[in-house]
């Protein structure tokens, strides 16, 4: 008697993903039903699952089907044969399909089963035990369950960790030239540029600004030479000097002190429509526990016209780029304190850490708590 995998699909794909990973035995069938409007997330699981060679059967309800219950239960009973083990996961399904699944499984071999999520575990329905969900996600099979691919993320750190740090503490402690910063940032950042003739260039142009003493703030901060480009900062070095060194001091420091089951740095989301280009970036993304995380990065945020901009992009990769994914958004800033930046964010469901968080170690300790909580509440 050969086993099949049912689930019931809806809203949130998540669910479906693990059960299978826990559930699923090599060669079993998977049974997927549904709503006509939730049909097509069968799909996102079984690709984020990667199960091109098993075999699938979906029972898609017609338009409200699932409201009418004997029809319902008809169309499921079709596809049962009692010459099968039926594994179901009630999780997903709407109040209708939920009551409605048990009574088409009547006179089959069923189990019966639901995830409480967020949590990971597994409940059989009429049991008292409970069985722990092992397996943990990837934050690309995570953006794969909801149908988001990732085009491009960053590989590899511009500087290690050691360098990064470095940088971190000269810029809390003010010894960076800011200046310098803002002229690399306005004018040349994510462009390769000659070190001299920025330095001597007419200094008319405020889009591309004269930096006299760049060689200087380069030599103070004992920023690494590129043997290869001598004289010259490529990309990558002009992006990490106008604040990339946070975004990796942040992944460094979760990846070390979180340790997390994945995450990468410099995730870039599709382009789904003009609006979208400027709001695709995540910079730090991880997953732990079966959650979704989502940092924002920020070396300073000192009106409040740039910090409601930076909360409501935020706001909007989580509403409307991540869609259904359940992620937990965080700001990390090296601004100041400030207690209305803290309520803005807030209102919009993001929770913000500014400088004094990365500055006093029992607050640091309190971001490491907030994220455990998360994680395994």
């Amino acid at each position: 008697m050969g086993r099949i995998i049912v689930n019931l699909v809806s809203e949130q794909t998540t669910p479906n993903f693990l059960f299978i990973k826990e559930k699923q035995q090599q060669g079993e069938t998977l049974l997927f039903i549904s709503s006509n409007r939730f049909e097509q997330r069968i799909d996102w699981i079984t690709q984020a699952i990667g199960c091109e060679n098993c075999e699938t059967v979906k029972i898609v309800l017609p338009e409200e089907g699932e409201e009418k219950w004997s029809q319902m239960i008809g169309v499921i009973k079709k596809e049962l044969s009692k010459e099968h083990q039926y594994i179901v996961n009630l999780t997903c399904g709407t109040k209708y399909m939920i009551s409605a699944v048990p009574k088409a499984f009547e006179g089959f071999n069923a189990e019966f089963f639901y995830i409480p999520f967020p949590k990971n575990i597994i409940l059989k329905i009429g049991d008292k035990t409970s069985m722990e969900i092992k397996y943990r996600m990837s934050v690309k099979e995570y953006f794969d369950c909801n149908n988001t691919v990732i085009p491009k993320s960053k590989l590899f750190l511009a500087q290690d960790e050691e360098y990064t740090t470095s940088v971190f503490n000269k810029f809390v402690g003010g010894k960076l030239d800011f200046d310098v910063i803002e002229k690399i940032r306005i004018g040349y950042r994510n462009k390769n540029i000659n070190i001299k003739e920025v330095e001597t260039r007419d200094n008319t142009d405020e889009k591309k600004p004269q930096i006299p003493n760049l060689s200087e703030f380069l030599s103070d901060i004992s920023f690494p030479a590129n043997k290869e480009k001598d004289g010259f900062l490529l990309k990558s070095d002009t992006v990490y000097l106008t604040g990339g060194w946070f975004e990796e001091y942040v992944y460094s420091l979760i990846k070390n002190k979180i340790q997390p089951q994945d995450i990468l740095l410099g995730v870039e989301l599709p382009i789904t429509d003009n609006k979208s280009i400027n709001n695709r970036d995540l910079d730090v993304v991880f997953t732990y526990e079966n959650k979704l995380f989502v940092i924002e990065c920020k070396t300073g945020i000192d009106r409040e016209l740039l910090f409601n901009e930076t909360v409501y992009k935020a706001a909007a990769l989580k509403n409307e780029r991540l869609g259904k994914l359940s992620a937990y958004t965080s700001i990390f800033s090296l601004s100041d304190e400030n207690e209305r930046f803290k309520d803005i964010a807030k209102a919009m469901n993001i929770t913000y850490y500014d400088k004094s968080f990365f500055t006093d170690k029992e607050k640091f300790e309190s971001i490491l708590s907030d994220i455990n909580k998360k994680a395994k509440g």
